[in-house]
């Protein structure tokens, strides 16, 4: 079964919550068989920031994406989270 990358553009609740924290939050929620790859962060306004978070998941997962971002979006400080991007990995 191939993998995909799922790129989830993380909204924080406020400019007060630690991204660095956020993130392994989600690391810690993600089931078996997803795994984070690496994070960036992008401003919003003033001053405020998104989190970035790339996630490695299977392919052929019931919900698809949706789930994930369920997860994510249950997460304390996590004002919404939305898939921006996804691609296949492998062949």
């Amino acid at each position: 079964m191939t993998d995909v990358l799922v790129v989830v553009k993380v909204f924080p609740e406020s400019d007060e919550v630690n991204l660095d924290n956020l993130y392994e939050e989600i690391g810690k929620k993600l089931p078996a068989g997803y795994k984070l790859v690496r994070k960036e962060t992008e401003p919003i306004a003033y001053g405020l920031k998104a989190l970035i978070a790339y996630v490695q998941m299977p392919e052929n997962v019931e919900g698809g994406t949706d789930t994930l971002e369920e997860i994510i979006n249950s997460i304390q400080g996590v004002s919404h989270a939305e898939v921006v991007g996804i691609t296949r990995l492998g062949f």
